[in-house]
Parts: C-alpha cells; structure tokens; sequence
C-alpha cells in the first residue's frame, strides 16, 4: 500500500475574490494527510490577487503561486498549466468559489491508498458527488449527479467522448495520469480547442488506460451562481434539458473531433481496434445517419438518460 505520498492541490482563479477566503479556509482545514496548494490566476482585475498574496504570506510553507501562464487564458488551459509545473504523487484540483467538506481529500486519499500495488501503477482518477449551494450558501440539492441525470459510478470509456461525469473539483488522480495526459504537452497546447475541458481529458484517459473509481459521497459545496440557475429546480426541469438538447448536432460534431485528436494523440499508445473504432467515429459524419445511429448503439457512444439518448440519437 501507499504511504507518505505528496499530494498537491492545484487551485486556478480568476476574478474569484467573492468567495476564495471561505474556499482557502475550507482546503487548509483539510481532515488527513498534508497537503500543499499550488496557485494558478489567470490574469484576475479584482482583488483576488491581494488574496492569494496574503493567504501565501501566512501559509508560506503551504501555499505556492505559480508565474502567470504565458500559453493561453480559460480554466481548461490553467489547470493543464498547473499540471505541467507541479511535481506530486497525487493531485486534486480545486475551483475558486466551492467550499471543501473537511474530509474531501482524506476521503479520496483512503480510497487511493487501499488500491492494489497493481492498480496504483495504472493511470487512476478518483472522483465523487457534490452538494449544490446558490451564490450566497443556501442549500439547494445533495447531489449534483442525480440533479444533473449523471451515471453516480465510473462509466464505460466511450462515454466520455460524448458526456463527463467527473468534475475536476471533486477529483484526485495519479502521476501516472498525468504522464499520460502530458505525454506531448506541446501537441496538446497546439490542440487545446479540440479538448472539451481539463476534467474530461483526464477521465478519458484514465477509463481508456487504467481506471476511474468513484467514491459515493458528496465531498464538496458546488455554488451555482445566481447568474447560471434560479433553484435546482430549473436545472432538473424538462425546460431545461431540452433546452440544452437542441444543440446535439454540434454536440456530436464536437465529440467526433475531441475523439480524432485523442486517437493521434494516444496513437501508439491505443490498441489497434480501439485506435480503429475512435478513428471511425471522428469520421462519422461521411456515413448515412442509420449508420451513425448503429455505430453509437453497438459501441456505447451514448449520452446517459433515456431523454438526452434519444434526442442525441435523433440529431446524429
């Protein structure tokens, strides 16, 4: 079993001055093993550089900020920075404005720990539920998979070229991941559009080379700010998924180019019927839409939920 391992939190901001005391607080009052939090911002206007500043003057031997990322703007290009630029044997990523239960990363860390020697070795991500909070702390719902119609487990790898379940805020991944996510970090740069966010690459990797585990509890506050829902209500309501679920054909244009950059990306690394069945879905759009529709059937290219596989299937 594992013992004495590093492990690093990577935070990035971005003008999230509102609420990233409460969330410092919550991570350096972490429950378990120690910690080290590695700091990213992205070129924040509000007083969310002050912040940091002061958290790492009192925590000097904890907290680390990062020189600004010099290679692009946005989350997905900050955290795959702050990946390249700290060295751990486990990492965590953290967002600005949630609130950490005080066991999220000895909860995580455990399960980690109590994996075989053989399954460490793989490339591994661990991930788990959230609880949903407004922008002013209100309770709104225990869990963000069942809000959201997400599968509460790991899935099968193809479904991550279509959907994600893991959020990269409740995550914990190895060394061997990151290797593998990394493995060319100027060909991901140059391809960074084509990756849906951090937190789907990364689970994409794991299910397709090792393993994704999830740990059935919710180990963070998710704020859905005012701006993005009115209640959790609204995120369940039919109104809403089908909102979302007009913009399927763009969604499966995506999915077909996130899977062409993943298959030249992983290329050698890909068993051959694998690097054969991505290759054939990034070129779906050149078959007749039965073929389409039976493809994504016999390979589980599919959305989770009858309501979203419906209508995906309907527009492909």
């Amino acid at each position: 079993m594992a013992t004495n391992l590093r492990i690093s939190v990577l935070l990035a901001t971005y003008n999230g001055a509102s609420h990233l005391r409460e969330q410092l607080d919550s991570i350096l009052g972490q429950i378990g093993p120690q910690i080290s939090i590695y700091i990213s911002d992205d070129g924040s206007t509000d007083s969310t550089p002050e912040i940091l500043e002061d958290f790492a003057h009192q925590f000097p031997a904890r907290i680390f900020i990062l020189p600004p990322n010099t290679r692009g703007r946005g989350a997905c290009s900050n955290f795959f920075y702050l990946m390249q630029n700290v060295d751990s044997d486990l990492y965590l990523f953290a967002d600005q404005d949630d609130l950490w239960m005080p066991d999220h990363v000895q909860s995580l860390y455990e399960r980690y720990r109590n994996l075989s020697n053989a399954k460490q070795a793989l490339p591994t991500l661990l991930f788990s539920d959230m609880k949903i909070i407004t922008s002013d702390g209100r309770f709104l719902t225990h869990s963000f998979l069942n809000a959201e119609n997400l599968p509460t487990d790991a899935a099968p790898a193809h479904f991550y070229f279509v959907q994600n379940n893991v959020s990269g805020c409740v995550t914990l991944f190895n060394q061997a991941l990151k290797n593998y996510v990394l493995k060319n970090p100027d060909l991901l740069w140059e391809n960074l559009s084509k990756v849906p966010m951090h937190d789907a690459f990364l689970a994409t990797t794991a299910a397709t080379f090792g393993n994704v585990y999830f740990v059935r509890k919710a180990l963070s506050l998710y704020r859905h700010h005012d701006k993005n829902t009115l209640g959790v209500q609204d995120i369940t309501s039919h109104k809403h998924i089908c909102e979302r679920l007009k913009h399927q054909s763009a969604d499966l244009k995506r999915s077909m180019q996130y899977a062409k950059f993943f298959a030249e990306y992983f290329e050698k690394e890909l068993a051959a019927g694998e690097l054969k069945i991505l290759q054939e879905f990034a070129s779906l759009e050149s078959k007749s839409k039965m073929q389409r529709i039976l493809f994504m059937l016999r390979h589980k290219f599919l959305k989770a939920g009858s309501l979203r596989r419906c209508v995906q299937l309907w527009n492909a």
